[in-house]
């Protein structure tokens, strides 16, 4: 009779487990990452009773949760690339909004600094076009300036996002190691384990990942050891490992504000550098990735373009005479060529980029006075003499315009030197041409010839480079007036700011600043994560403008680029998420039919007990 009763008891206290057991998955179906848990049971050992082995009821050994690891892990990688491309697509979406917007951009205040370049060329002794000159120019200078500002503020934001998401990790992995503590108290051992805190230790797992991606390896014990990087340590069984955040050397000696991650070791002050190119996903990720390469590119490529713009307009500003005559004197913009050669020197990517941001903040017009503007040209054409000295100078050709094109870096940018030092003369030719001479005209400094070219890109303009010994290299250009029936001579020298010179300004010397805006100043940025400037020396193949819109072009590319990913990685853990669900998730339908079978066994197991009763009392009313 005894083992009626204890079979039946058995059958109760495992329909009351089961119950429990469901009661819990339908109390924790909103709980995130919760995995659905089981009983499991098997048949107690019978007993040999003479006739064969009887059963004994029911014997419970584990609760146990549903729970796949490769799962999990595809979950933790998903998470942590969808995290890393959602903060690349967020700081880039700034940048795009900013250097396309068309109040915020380059393109306008560049137009309208140019026009009003032309506006000058037609009135060069107007004041008040002079003015407006300098006044398009501050506004060029602020707009850098601004774009500059907004950049620093995308920058800086990142870099308290990635240090805000250090001190995450350093939460996470102090809770994962404590849960590994109470994780290896508490388990019993045969697959008697704290499933809830298995499962809040995965799910702090996921957060971390979210931040920083992470490889997990599940010790024989049961404990997480937690990796980031190539095996840097963050997590030890019960210990974990602070990460931090610095600034400048020793990862980034050349700049001193790029940040770099390290973990520092338990209980001293030393620490091992993390490389940041292999950290593969998380929000810090894809923030350092942002900002080496992304904002340092852009920050690189703005800081390029003030230092050659401002270079182009200085060199072609020194080669003219202001309004009264007098050889220019003061730049038209801050020099910002020390900051080139810091960045050519420079061995990393954030030296470069460092270099380059300091000469945007320092970019901004030098010169205030109207009347300092460089508008004529700083040489001048005397009168044609005929070589033949019988002969009656008649005046022609004349030189309507005569000026001096500046050398773009890195080449020397010297003023036609004065007579005695140097003589410089064109010398036309009537008739027909001598062998191999293009031109009727043939440049004499100091008794050498230099060849005179008709431009090829300005139509009816001759041009030539005057050859050493003494400095040579200057690059002169000219437009011409009539011919003459013999050879003829016409000296040609600087103007020096004597009496009577004035009268002889012109705007030359401004219409080759304006034509810069054509003239290829930039050469392209390299297609590379190891450098962001073009070699010394590279040849310069676009616009100011033009480069411009390959920056826009970029930014624009890789905007693209990041967005798809993320939608290509939230669509893959949405996937991942929805297979964990149906696997380990809880289903209230399931666990309702759970509820109703449980009972009726619990209803079933008290019959039994009720049934044993009732035999035992049969025996005893036999008295």
């Amino acid at each position: 009779m005894s083992g009626i009763f204890s079979i039946g008891i058995s059958g109760l206290n495992a329909a009351r487990a089961a119950l429990d057991v469901t009661s819990h998955n339908i109390s924790n179906v909103n709980t995130d990452g919760y995995n659905r848990q089981r009983l499991s049971q098997s048949a107690a050992t019978p007993q040999f009773v003479g006739y064969g082995y009887a059963g004994r009821g029911v014997d419970l050994y584990a609760v146990s949760r549903l729970y796949d690891g490769f799962m999990e892990e595809q979950l933790q990688n998903v998470t942590a690339s969808s995290s890393g491309f959602q903060t690349q697509a967020t700081a880039l979406g700034d940048i795009d909004n900013l250097i396309t917007d068309g109040n915020a951009g380059l393109s306008n205040v560049m137009q309208g600094f140019y026009t009003s370049l032309q506006t000058l060329s037609q009135q060069p002794t107007s004041i008040a076009a002079r003015q407006s000159v300098i006044s398009q120019a501050e506004s060029l200078s602020g707009r850098f300036q601004s774009m500059n500002t907004r950049m620093e503020e995308v920058r800086n934001g990142l870099i308290n996002q990635i240090n805000t998401s250090v001190d995450g990790v350093n939460s996470y992995a102090k809770q994962i190691a404590a849960l590994n503590e109470q994780i290896i108290s508490l388990n019993q051992g045969e697959g008697r384990a704290p499933n809830d805190l298995l499962d809040q230790r995965d799910a702090l797992v996921r957060d971390l990942n979210k931040l920083i991606k992470t490889d997990v390896v599940e010790q024989s014990d049961g404990m997480y050891s937690v990796y980031v990087g190539q095996g840097h340590p963050l997590v030890i069984g019960e210990t974990s490992y602070e990460m931090t955040m610095t600034r400048g050397a020793p990862a980034q000696p050349e700049d001193p504000e790029a940040p770099s991650l390290a973990i520092k070791l338990p209980g001293t002050n030393n620490t091992v550098v993390l490389n940041s190119q292999l950290i593969a996903g998380g929000s810090i990720a894809g923030a350092m990735t942002t900002l080496n390469y992304d904002v340092a590119r852009v920050q690189a490529d703005l800081g390029r373009m003030a230092v050659e713009f401002s270079d182009a307009m200085n060199r072609q500003q020194a080669l003219g005479v202001d309004l009264n005559g007098q050889p220019a004197s003061t730049p038209m913009f801050a020099d910002l060529t020390a900051f080139r050669t810091d960045a050519e020197n420079a061995t990393t990517p954030a030296g470069e980029a460092k270099a380059m941001r300091d000469a945007l903040r320092r970019f901004a017009v030098a010169v205030q006075e109207p009347s300092q503007l460089a508008v004529a040209s700083g040489i001048q054409a005397g009168a044609a003499t005929p070589v033949d000295p019988t002969e009656v100078a008649s005046g022609k050709p004349s030189i309507s315009a005569i000026w001096q094109v500046s050398n773009l870096s890195p080449a020397a940018n010297p003023k036609l030197p004065a007579a005695p030092a140097a003589v410089l003369s064109l010398e036309y030719t009537a008739g027909p041409l001598p062998l191999g001479q293009t031109t009727p005209f043939v440049a004499m400094f100091n008794g050498v010839p230099a060849q005179v070219t008709q431009s090829v890109t300005q139509a009816g303009v001759y041009e030539f480079i005057i050859p050493g010994p003494l400095p040579g290299g200057q690059h002169i250009a000219f437009k011409f007036e009539g011919q003459a029936a013999s050879n003829q001579t016409i000296a040609v020298t600087p103007r020096t700011g004597a009496a009577g010179e004035s009268a002889q300004l012109d705007n030359a010397n401004l219409l080759e600043m304006a034509r810069l805006q054509t003239r290829p100043l930039m050469a392209a940025t390299p297609n590379s994560t190891s450098t962001f400037l073009p070699a010394v020396g590279a040849a310069r193949t676009g616009s100011l403008q033009s480069f411009y819109g390959q920056t826009v072009s970029y930014v624009g590319s890789r905007t693209n680029v990041v967005q798809v990913s993320q939608k290509a990685q939230e669509a893959a853990l949405q996937e991942v998420k929805l297979k964990r669900e149906s696997f380990s998730g809880v289903n209230l339908d399931e666990e309702a039919a759970n509820l109703i079978r449980y009972q009726q066994a619990y209803q079933a197991s008290s019959k039994v007990i009720q049934v044993a009763q009732e035999m035992f009392q049969s025996l005893l009313d036999l008295r």
